[in-house]
């Protein structure tokens, strides 16, 4: 009988294989997976963006973010410039270096979109998708019970 530990199982392998195919895929741009996740995330949104507002919509940890915006800057990718307002706070903008690599970046990922797609009926990717959206929202939450205060 199959239980929650066969989804973890899987999305671990699904991860940890997506992580790979991605470092070699963008390997030619001398980025890594973390770095194009980042940068991808920059592209879509089309604007500068707040390095506070990174971490959020990443959830990824300010320390972790920061060692990656370090390396995309020493690599010519990105920007960060103070806010005015609040001098700890950093706005990160994209070099032109980051839009040419954009499509290569955005192949990059649709590619293994495909990939992870192949032999999958639209129907069925459907029916999976809210079981998985509540599994991410039971562990965002961190194990606060969904029950009332029942006695």
């Amino acid at each position: 009988m199959s239980d929650i530990r066969e989804i973890w199982l899987h999305a671990h392998r699904m991860l940890r294989s997506g992580r790979r195919i991605i470092n070699e895929n963008l390997k030619p741009l001398g980025l890594s997976s973390s770095e194009g996740n980042i940068l991808l995330h920059l592209l879509t949104q089309g604007a500068d963006l707040p390095q506070e507002q990174l971490v959020e919509q990443l959830d990824v940890s300010k320390p972790a973010i920061s060692r990656v915006l370090v390396s995309l800057e020493e690599k010519g990718f990105i920007t960060r410039h103070p806010d005015p307002h609040d001098r700890r706070a950093f706005t990160v903008r994209l070099t032109v270096r980051a839009q040419a690599a954009g499509p290569a970046i955005e192949q990059a990922y649709n590619r293994l979109y495909e990939l992870a797609l192949q032999g999958i009926p639209r129907e069925e990717l459907e029916r999976v998708l809210p079981l998985l959206a509540r599994v991410g929202e039971n562990l965002a939450r961190g194990g606060q019970s969904s029950e009332g205060g029942a006695a």
